[in-house]
């Protein structure tokens, strides 16, 4: 994209030395006396003047040029991803002191402070994470502009069954993100580039991209008959260990996808004088994701459909940001 902006923007340089070319050639051929030839030589220049103002204005960026659209399409992908970031979160579970888990999340609806009321953000993020975790506590904390607020304490609100729905919503209170961006259509599509955030470890943001790479039969537009049900897509982007629970998002409009579920895994059996031990690998390019099909049907449940009133749900359906 680069290269083509540059070559636009020497075009009015180009265009002035064939100028050049073309009078020289109609001087000469018209040359039938001194004074025609001066009146050529003339016209010849002041082509080739306007041309050296038009190139000259072009790289000053007086005159919008081809190239200029790189640098919007640049600022429009950079608007995107500060606002996927900002709404996405690290969930810390700790027991004591001591961090058992970490994972991702993304807020989904949030409510500003009132007189009655405190600033409140929803999280949505992984069920598994929190599974057999009792007599813990969560924290969350927030990224972007937000992320120097430090970690606020957060409650369960709703928890599926890992096998069954994967989620789990989170109420935190005394902080209102602006929540993700869903979109007018749920259905993914392969080879739909997408962009992952999350916290791999909890120590550190990242932005992993990718496509994706699988989808259930039964999401296939054909309607082709599954052997049995499968509502999880898959992507080829990366997902260390604590992006589960990260948002899945369209890299051109910034719309959800769904969350990280996790990735597959094969196991190596290694023994040693000590007796065996398992090691767990990750398959490269099979991470599974929990579509916005299963979002939406969560979301619903009376359970969280209760706790979202006055919140800020505009993800629940957004239009593409202008």
């Amino acid at each position: 994209m680069l290269a083509q902006g540059t070559a636009m923007d020497r075009t009015p340089q180009v265009a002035g030395a064939a100028a050049l070319v073309v009078c020289d050639a109609v001087g000469t051929h018209h040359g039938v006396g001194h004074s025609a030839t001066r009146r050529y030589d003339a016209s010849c220049s002041a082509w080739l003047l306007a041309s050296t103002i038009l190139a000259f204005a072009t790289a000053c960026g007086q005159i919008p040029s081809t190239g200029s659209g790189i640098h919007t399409t640049q600022t429009s992908r950079q608007t995107v991803i500060d606002r996927i970031v900002a709404a996405s979160v690290k969930v810390v579970i700790e027991r004591g002191a001591r961090r058992v888990r970490s994972a991702s999340g993304i807020v989904i609806a949030s409510r500003p402070a009132s007189q009655d009321t405190e600033a409140v953000s929803y999280v949505l993020t992984v069920a598994h994470v929190l599974a057999g975790r009792e007599g813990v506590t969560i924290g969350v904390g927030f990224s972007g502009p937000h992320a120097a607020r430090g970690k606020f304490a957060a409650t369960v609100i709703s928890q599926g069954k890992p096998d069954a729905l994967d989620l789990a919503l989170l109420r935190v209170l005394g902080i209102a993100v602006p929540p993700v961006l869903f979109p007018e259509d749920d259905r993914a599509r392969l080879g739909e580039p997408v962009v992952v955030v999350g916290f791999p470890e909890g120590q550190r943001l990242g932005i992993f991209g990718g496509i994706v790479s699988q989808l259930p039969l039964s999401e296939l537009q054909e309607g082709i008959a599954a052997d049995q049900a499968e509502h999880r897509i898959v992507i080829d982007a990366a997902a260390p260990a604590g992006v589960s629970g990260g948002g899945v998002f369209d890299v051109e409009t910034g719309h959800l996808i769904g969350i990280v579920q996790g990735h597959e895994t094969f196991s190596i059996t290694v023994k040693d004088r000590a007796g065996p031990y398992v090691l767990k690998v990750p398959v490269q390019g099979e991470t599974f994701v929990v579509p916005m099909t299963q979002i939406r049907s969560f979301l619903t449940t009376p359970e969280v459909a209760n706790e979202l009133p006055g919140a800020d749900t505009s993800a629940l359906v957004s239009p593409a940001p202008g």
